[in-house]
């Protein structure tokens, strides 16, 4: 069964010609996804946070490095390796990486539509907070 991402649950999608960037979590670690999303079934490539350092080209011996792996990057989703399109996808990469630090390191919880009822926090007669009562959906268990 082939992976899928609903963008509605991602942290933030962004559209840039033909690819869709991605911020979303992969295995509980921020991840940044680049799809080519006008071709179904092209594959994807992910530079997960762990790995984002190496993307660095602030220094002239990193530069060598990160055209390699954006010239990979270009393979792997399918993308003419020529100079314009690995600078391309190295810039959206480097670009998009203050924007991988800044996401939350995990998604928020699900809750279910409606609510249970409210909770107030009351000092000396007056209301001092509101909330509803929201349950939270569970995920897989495994046992």
């Amino acid at each position: 069964m082939p992976a899928q991402l609903d963008t509605k649950k991602a942290h933030l999608t962004r559209y840039h010609g033909d690819i869709a960037v991605i911020f979303t979590w992969i295995n509980d670690e921020r991840a940044m996804v680049l799809i080519p999303h006008r071709r179904a079934g092209a594959p994807w490539y992910c530079v997960m946070e762990g790995a984002a350092y190496t993307w660095d080209d602030s220094k002239s011996e990193n530069v060598a490095t990160v055209a390699r792996k954006a010239m990979k990057a270009c393979e792997v989703l399918g993308i003419e390796p020529n100079i314009t399109n690995v600078r391309r996808l190295a810039a959206l990469i480097i670009d998009g990486l203050p924007d991988l630090i800044r996401m939350p390191s995990s998604p928020p919880n699900e809750v279910y539509r409606g609510s249970f009822g409210r909770m107030v926090l009351r000092g000396a007669g007056e209301v001092l907070a509101e909330e509803d009562i929201r349950m939270e959906k569970e995920g897989v268990t495994y046992g």
